[in-house]
């Protein structure tokens, strides 16, 4: 009976179901909303959208994700950007009137300080630009030009430039800086004023980039398209395709900002998100767009984008969460809709948003503040864009948010649309071979714009003169001509002295011969201003002359002027380097003025300016002959000041006569400050009346100075019209080439002419603070942990920047690969965030706690926490909150993550010999020939073949590292036996553990100087050795041929890679300078103490071992398992250590090479500054101009010594601070005074104390000392045999001082905190090395 049912009423039914899905529905015009509907077919077409973009997503993957950090090609294991990053990253070509190409940065901490700061590239010259940093105390600085953001006459390269703000990139998809200096509305209690404002960033990335074309969420974009009426195939293509493409990548900012008007520098670090866009732009269509940035407390950080645009999607919702856990996951739901927020209406004051990503749901609800602020979009304004700064509550965890509404604006624009004045700037085409054969240009022909051709005076002096009839005053430039570059070549070309006289100066300048190079400059100089002019230049010279001056060219006065390649450029002015003729009358004055400026170029003082900055040597110069005017005043303007870049104040400096008084120094002239608002106008602010006791005028023979009256010497030479006149005519030359100009301007007869426009230099050279920082990593929360132990050791002090862009990269880079290893899944290997589990701060080494130890954990801190504790601190370390923020970030370990770890255990129990076999076969013969080459070229790009070897023994020394802390681990926790006290009898028993290591490689080196002393001792030279020079000792070692000098050679040869800070390339290691050493056997040979029989060793037996055995034989089954597999990786680590440690010592040697390859290829000044730059900085200097990044490196190297004496505390809660900058307490120096470390070996002893905090002050030891220091390395091991005892702030059971101390079974400890503090050298003190304890009994004097 029911089929009869279903079959009368169900087919009817199926029928009409059938019917409403397949029919097109009514679709009325959109008269009240722009938003598109879901219609009957909404969940089909959801479906139908989904397999379209799922095949999409298959046939366009990511294709930033290159990265194998196990491969051997250097391309792909991480510790550079690829070619294709570098493209996205640069600025893209502007095709047409649509194109935009933007950077956008947003920021925010957990203290209401917001940052938005963008430019966004449109055609002509023409930006889009927004500034605002809103400070938690109600002060906001924005653009003067605000809420309006166009800006025009914007720098015409290819750079992100525009409105005082700057984006530099530093290194693709890892490093940007954000420069801005220039004028700012300062808002404050509603009162508005404009000043001048300096902001200084570095951004550095902690995510992968999310390319958000290839990775968008299925779901919300089917969503989205299932919306909208379906026309077909190519109408889905459009609707899944941004009009822009790009990327979004979350990073850190630190730097600072100086409002001019307080003169106060503060700092700032902001969590923050970067967009990078290009494309075509949608204004036309666009309706309406939220973005939501949110940064919580707890390290979640997220991105919501809402959109409607009618030529695409009228609803489409995205976004992105970086997850504390390291991963960035699409978000995949989302219930963001925009006609319901704020779409009728201003947004509400709170609202919230339910989202989910991989998995997890968040609600976030966000309280809007009172302040909001606005921009308007376009010219006229398209769009009005609202700011809003929140507070966030997510899933009940507190932080920020930076949400920006951008709405159809309907209003009024007040503003006129405005163009670009043309821009000043070479030609875009290459010279053509006809114009690189002549010898003369006059100032009007194109092919004299060309600094290649005409150097840097010339090519401006001929911009200037193309084209002055929209310059807003009336100015002139002096006619003139320049004899090129080719004209300087063909002179010089055919004579052999000349070349014979150049390649000597340059060997001498590079360091190829030895040689006094201002001798070899003045030898230069002498013979080319004797060479006589050639003939067929002489008559271009005098057709030019005709040409411009016709017969009144024998009676004019001119300028001869020097021009080199290179000068007056944006990154070097080259000023006064190089002479200037003037007042030269006739045709032979003009050749002899020509003569001395080509002489010039080879004065001392050009071609060591040109040295130090790694400018070619003799690069070859154009001059220009210029007619000169009779000034009646002349000087200089800079249309911003030249000490801080402030626009608002514009520096005129004059005196009478010509301006060679003024740009020679000679005498002190009149100052003249114009104030410039954002708005153009200008006004003289001051002025200052120089002395001007002298001038410079023209004489017969030339130029003469002249006395000034006293009349005169007191009145301004220029009115104010006047000054003001020059101040319009720097603004329009700034606005047509695109940046800050230095002028040279004269007057004469109340005629304005323009001499000189060169850039002001040295506006944008980095602070003080930004190289403390640059290579900051980026820390992900204020509650992250960060210590100095074990870093202490391995890496003590400051690491060169070399260093820092390599070896320390790798290290990072290789614990990412172990830990993805061991997690599989659950960790996402990231090469874009430097520093994830190494971090280093101020260039100092640090390990992130929670990253690297916190990852597999129980609910409650477990024993397997407190052994790695004592393992690796030496002492407990690990807080509640440590652990809770443990337990937030990855969770409890579930089942997946301990049979990782058993698995894990278990191959290296039983297979990590293997992997150290290959590694010894491998790496210990390991070179290649860098003594052989010969082109600097050639030899970086080797060094970069090579270095995934150096990957690769890094990631076995630290997969072999891994194993040796998780045998010791599962010892210790065998020791512990359920006990929950961590008593003085089980640290000896942990001691005791380790007691009788041999083999280790670090603790050789005193046993091989005993032996070394003992036979110096022996020799003829023993009773004098002591006495010797550093110098004549060494020498004696290395050529001596007996037992002495075998020895040393021998020692040499096994550990010459080897020196305290090994892992810094710009370590010279024993083998390169051997003085430490062979003062410590100085010292050793004058004790001979410390080299006697009686001092060898003492090892430590198993007795214990078998006390145990006697009441517990399940604990001494297993601890006689696993301490020789614990002792025996111990021995491991160290080998491996030894090889990773040669084998840089091998790229040590490669850099040095190529370092003498660039001093003598003139790239760099000396040998030692290639530490100073980055491994990537290093291609740029070899293969483009190298100017700036001297500069920097320079200053790195000045600001080194000061970052290598900064002591940081073991443990650090954020951002690690120096304790030199935090409140110290009192220590107490009575007698009786006793700390507790963690015991090493057992003993007493009672002596002397020498606190040496490094080698320097290690030279003190006396033999007998006790040794209390932060932390050792090998660096120290040539000490040990002094020693009675040691005494270290950090370190664990496995430290270097821990090993040695008990290989020489000297009572030692660890973990000693303030120790160094404390005690003073000098101080007999009792250490107690069963206890951990170190008593003082005698106060030194």
């Amino acid at each position: 009976m029911i089929e009869w049912w279903l079959l009368l009423f169900g087919g009817p039914i199926l029928a009409l179901v059938i019917r409403w899905m397949v029919k097109v529905p009514y679709r009325p015009k959109l008269l009240h909303t722009p938003y598109a509907r879901p219609g009957p077919w909404h969940y089909l077409k959801i479906i139908s959208g989904r397999i379209w973009l799922a095949w999409k997503l298959v046939r366009h993957p990511r294709v930033l994700n290159v990265y194998d950090t196990t491969s051997k090609k250097y391309e792909k294991v991480g510790l550079v950007a690829t070619e294709l990053e570098k493209v996205w990253e640069l600025p893209h070509e502007l095709k047409n009137r649509e194109s935009v190409d933007g950077l956008f940065f947003f920021g925010t901490d957990g203290a209401d300080t917001c940052l938005k700061i963008s430019i966004e590239r449109h055609a002509n010259r023409q930006a889009q630009v927004s500034l605002l940093l809103a400070l938690p105390n109600g002060i906001t600085y924005q653009l003067p030009g605000s809420p309006d953001t166009l800006i025009s006459n914007t720098d015409g390269n290819e750079c992100f430039n525009a409105g005082g703000i700057k984006f530099q990139l530093i290194e693709a998809m890892r490093k940007w800086r954000i420069l801005f200096n220039g004028l700012a509305k300062r808002t404050c209690n509603g009162e508005e004023t404009e000043i001048h404002f300096r902001m200084n960033i570095v951004w550095t990335a902690f995510s992968r980039p999310y390319e958000f074309k290839r990775e968008f969420s299925r779901k919300l974009l089917a969503q989205g398209m299932a919306r909208e009426l379906w026309r077909g195939r190519q109408e889905w293509s459009q609707m899944s395709e941004p009009s822009l493409n790009g990327m979004d990548q979350w990073g850190a900012m630190v730097g600072t900002y100086q409002d001019s008007s307080l003169n106060v520098e503060r700092e700032i670090y902001l969590r923050s998100l970067r967009q990078r866009r290009w494309g075509q732009r949608n204004s036309s269509t666009l309706h309406r767009k939220l973005d939501i940035i949110g940064a919580c407390e707890d390290g979640n950080y997220f991105y919501l984008s809402a959109t409607s645009d009618s030529s695409r999607l009228t609803h489409e919702v995205w976004g992105h969460l970086y997850h504390p856990n390291g991963f960035l996951y699409k978000i995949n739901a989302c219930n963001l809709d925009l006609e319901r927020l704020g779409e009728h209406g201003p947004v509400p004051n709170h609202f919230s948003i339910r989202f989910a990503a991989k998995r997890r749901n968040y609600h976030a609800i966000i309280h809007l503040m009172p302040s909001q602020y606005e921009n308007f979009l376009g010219r006229p304004w398209l769009h009005r864009s609202t700011t809003y700064p929140c507070h966030l509550t997510l899933n009940s965890r507190q932080g920020r948010v930076v949400f920006v509404a951008t709405n159809v604006f309907h209003g009024d624009c007040p503003l006129e649309p405005e163009a670009s004045v043309p821009y000043l700037s070479a030609p875009t085409r290459q010279p053509s071979s006809t114009e690189l054969e002549k010898l003369v240009l006059l100032f009007d022909e194109e092919a004299c714009r060309f600094d290649s051709l005409v150097g840097g005076k010339g090519s401006s002096l001929a911009l200037l003169s193309s084209d002055l009839k929209k310059v807003p005053v009336e100015c002139k430039v002096p006619a003139g001509f320049c004899v090129t570059v080719n004209a300087w070549k063909a002179q010089l070309k055919n004579n052999e002295e000349v070349g014979a006289v150049f390649k000597h100066l340059e060997d001498v300048a590079t360091g190829v011969v030895e040689g006094k190079l201002e001798e070899s400059c003045a030898q230069a100089e002498k013979l080319v201003s004797s060479v006589p002019v050639d003939a067929l230049l002489q008559d271009c010279i005098r057709e030019a002359l005709q040409e411009l001056f016709g017969d009144d060219a024998e009676q004019k006065r001119f300028a001869v002027r020097s021009s080199a390649v290179g000068e007056d450029g944006d990154l070097l002015s080259s000023a006064g380097q190089n002479i200037t003729v003037l007042g030269c009358q006739g045709f032979d004055s003009i050749k002899k003025g020509l003569q001395k400026c080509w002489a010039s170029l080879l004065s001392y003082q050009s071609v060591e300016y040109r040295r130090q900055h790694g400018e070619p040597l003799i690069p070859g110069m154009g001059v220009v002959i210029q007619e000169m005017v009779d000034a009646e005043a002349a000087g200089v303007l800079f249309t911003v000041n030249p000490n801080d870049g402030d626009p608002g104040k514009m520096v005129l400096t004059a005196n009478y006569g010509l301006g060679e008084s003024v740009v020679s120094a000679s005498a002190d002239p009149d100052t003249f400050y114009i104030k410039r608002t954002a708005a153009g106008e200008l006004s003289v602010s001051s002025r200052m009346v120089g002395s001007k006791q002298s001038k410079i005028i023209l004489s017969d023979d030339g130029t003469r100075e002249e006395k000034i009256t006293e009349e005169d010497a007191v009145a301004l030479c220029l009115t104010d019209d006047k000054v003001l006149e020059i101040g319009q005519l720097g603004v329009y030359l700034e606005k047509a080439f695109g940046g800050p100009r230095d002028l040279e301007f004269a007057v004469s007869r109340g005629a304005l002419y323009l001499l000189q426009a060169r850039p002001v230099t040295a506006l944008d050279a980095w602070t003080d603070f930004e190289l403390r920082h640059e290579f900051d990593s980026p820390i992900l929360t204020d509650s992250d942990y960060l210590t100095k132990a074990n870093t202490g050791e391995v890496a003590p002090g400051a690491t060169s920047p070399l260093t820092v862009s390599t070896t320390i990269r790798i290290l990072d880079l290789n614990f990412q690969t172990i830990v993805k290893k061991q997690f599989g899944r659950l960790v996402d290997i990231n090469p874009w965030h430097g520093g994830r589990f190494f971090s280093y701060q101020q260039n100092h080494l640090f390990i992130n706690v929670i990253e690297a130890f916190l990852r597999d954990i129980e609910e409650e801190i477990s024993d397997n926490i407190r052994a790695i504790d004592m393992a690796v601190f030496g002492h407990i370390i690990t807080t509640p909150a440590m652990h809770r923020l443990g337990l937030q970030r990855f969770g409890v370990a579930g089942l997946r993550v301990k049979f990782n770890r058993y698995r894990t255990v278990f191959q290296d129990l039983f297979f990590n010999h293997k992997l150290v076999a290959r590694a010894v076969k491998k790496f210990s013969d390991y070179s290649f020939p860098t003594e052989s080459y010969t082109d600097s070229h050639k030899l970086y790009d080797d060094i970069c073949v090579h270095l995934p070897a150096l990957v690769e023994i890094g990631r076995v020394h630290t997969q072999v590292s891994r194993a040796s802390a998780m045998t010791q681990l599962i010892a210790f926790i065998i020791l512990l036996d359920g006990r929950k006290e961590w008593t003085p009898e089980l640290y000896g028993e942990m001691a005791e553990l380790f007691s009788s290591i041999s083999n280790v490689e670090s603790a050789d080196v005193p046993v091989a100087l005993k032996e070394l002393a003992r036979a110096i001792a022996a020799s003829e030279a023993g009773k004098d050795f002591s006495k010797y020079s550093l110098e004549v000792a060494s020498a004696w070692l290395e050529k001596d041929s007996g037992q002495p000098g075998k020895l040393f050679r021998s020692f040499i040869a096994r550990h010459g890679h080897r020196s305290i800070k090994e892992f810094d390339f710009a370590t010279e290691t024993w083998g390169l300078n051997s003085h430490s050493l062979v003062s410590v056997l100085q010292s050793m040979v004058a004790n001979p103490v410390s080299f006697a029989a009686s001092s060898q060793p003492t090892k430590s037996n198993d007795d214990w071992l078998k006390i145990i055995g006697q009441s517990k034989p399940g604990k001494y089954r297993a601890l006689k398992f696993f301490v020789p597999r614990s002792r025996n990786a111990v021995i491991a680590r160290e080998k491996t250590k030894s090889l990773l440690i040669r084998t840089i010592h091998v790229f040590r040697m490669a850099y040095r090479k190529l370092a003498s390859l660039l001093v003598r290829d003139g790239k760099i000044p000396d040998s030692n500054l290639i530490f100073f730059f980055t491994h990537s900085e290093l291609q740029e200097l070899i293969r483009a101009n190298g100017v700036a990044l001297i500069n920097k490196a320079n200053r790195r190297r000045k600001l080194y010594p000061e970052l290598d004496a900064l002591v940081f505390p073991e443990m650090s809660l954020g951002i690690p601070k120096p304790l030199q900058d935090s409140s110290s307490e009192e220590v107490s120096v009575a007698d009786g005074v006793q700390l507790t470390g963690t015991p090493v070996f057992k003993g007493t002893v009672r002596a002397t104390v020498r606190v040496a905090l490094n080698l320097e002050e290690a030279k003190q030891i006396q033999n007998g000392d006790i040794l209390i220091t932060r932390s050792t390395d090998i660096g120290w091991s040539p000490y040990f045999p002094l020693l009675s005892g040691v005494v270290t702030e950090l370190g664990g059971l496995i430290s270097h001082g821990a090993v040695v101390a008990r290989e020489y079974g000297l009572p030692a400890i660890v973990g000693c905190q303030k120790v160094t503090q404390v005690f003073r050298s000098g101080d007999v003190v009792v250490l107690d090395g069963s206890k951990g304890t170190i008593t003082r009994v005698e106060t030194s004097d």
